[in-house]
């Protein structure tokens, strides 16, 4: 848990806990080079002193903070913040505290928020929001990895992928607004789980809180065409040499970590590439994606986040072959490399880029 949390999680708070895994590890290891009858403080001095040696180069920068001083900087405000919450705590011991009263309240908070009917069935929700269904009182039943930011190995996304097909699968999916505090691209969420979305569900009710879509008797079929494969540089526009008639972009893009990259990966985290697109209504949005999500495959164009754009992606899917117009198709996108804390590439110069058209294979 402990390298999930500073390993896994591309935030600075989390950072400061990185180093407890080198920690723990040598704690681990200890008692194999010095003889049992050391003292305890000699194998704490060591883990500690393990710890730090990590810890020092680990830090991101912070403006205005020295290197050597962000991690006592962040240690010691971790724990200024837990004295500040010590009355609180105090509150709960005496039985004074106000909390199961703020809970409710908040509760309520997020329905007014999140405004969505009752649903009679099992419900998941995409991409992350999970108060929304613990406010709404829904009858959970959540995919293998429950948030789909969480999602960030083949193997992950794979697992969520194949528990759409299962009969335990929930009855209705509330699919809000595709965005977290990350930044991914939005249908990089459980990125390849979009086709089974619009093979084995069909919308029901669009608001603003979420597009509601219940589960079909009979899920509809689907084929992946190949448009093309294109071996593009990193850093340069790519553009999408599609027709009118073909309505989804589904998009598989291979980018290789270098050999120094690999290397920084063990032991610190790495940004992943980023992914700007140019929309036929001439908008243009920037996001991030990691090397796993893109390589499992997701839908590129249209761009859709919002709900209504959701349903509208339904739409495409469900309907026959013919001209259309959407100014929210991708004509142009490009994959590059954010910039790195070590003064290497973390990512290869080239990718390779698989599209397919998606269509309703009936």
């Amino acid at each position: 848990m402990t390298f999930k949390a500073a390993y896994v999680r591309q935030t600075l708070d989390h950072q400061v806990i990185a180093p407890s895994v080198f920690g723990f590890a040598a704690l681990a290891l200890t008692p194999f080079f010095i003889k049992e009858e050391k003292p305890i403080k000699a194998l704490a001095l060591i883990s500690l002193a393990s710890m730090l040696f990590i810890a020092i180069p680990a830090n991101m920068p912070m403006p205005g903070i020295p290197p050597l001083l962000i991690y006592p900087t962040m240690l010691f405000g971790n724990l200024y913040d837990a004295a500040l919450r010590l009355p609180q705590c105090a509150l709960v011991v005496t039985g004074q505290s106000k909390g199961p009263a703020d809970y409710q309240k908040r509760m309520l908070t997020i329905k007014e928020k999140n405004r969505l009917p009752d649903l009679d069935g099992t419900v998941d929700l995409l991409p992350a929001q999970l108060n929304v269904v613990i406010a709404h009182r829904y009858d959970y039943q959540p995919r293998p990895v429950i948030q789909s930011y969480l999602a960030y190995k083949e193997s992950l996304i794979e697992t969520n992928t194949n528990f759409w097909a299962k009969a335990k699968a929930a009855d209705f999916v509330v699919l809000q607004e595709m965005q977290d505090t990350y930044g991914y691209y939005p249908t990089v969420h459980d990125g390849p789980s979009w086709l089974e979305l619009l093979s084995r569900y069909e919308p029901t009710r669009c608001q603003p809180s979420g597009l509601i879509v219940k589960k079909r008797a009979q899920p509809r079929g689907f084929k992946l065409k190949a448009l093309e494969t294109i071996h593009a540089k990193l850093g340069e526009p790519v553009k999408i040499a599609t027709n009118d008639k073909v309505k989804i972009v589904f998009a598989k893009i291979n980018v290789k970590i270098t050999p120094l990259g690999s290397l920084q990966k063990l032991f610190f985290r790495i940004y992943p590439p980023a992914i700007a697109v140019q929309m036929k209504s001439g908008k243009k949005e920037t996001y991030v994606a990691p090397t796993d999500n893109l390589r499992a495959g997701f839908i590129l164009s249209p761009f859709v986040s919002a709900p209504e754009e959701i349903e509208a992606l339904y739409s495409d899917f469900i309907s026959a072959p013919g001209d259309r117009q959407n100014s929210n198709d991708v004509v142009e996108f490009t994959i590059g490399e954010r910039k790195n804390d070590f003064p290497w590439h973390i990512l290869s110069d080239h990718c390779t880029i698989e599209l397919f058209s998606l269509e309703n294979h009936n």
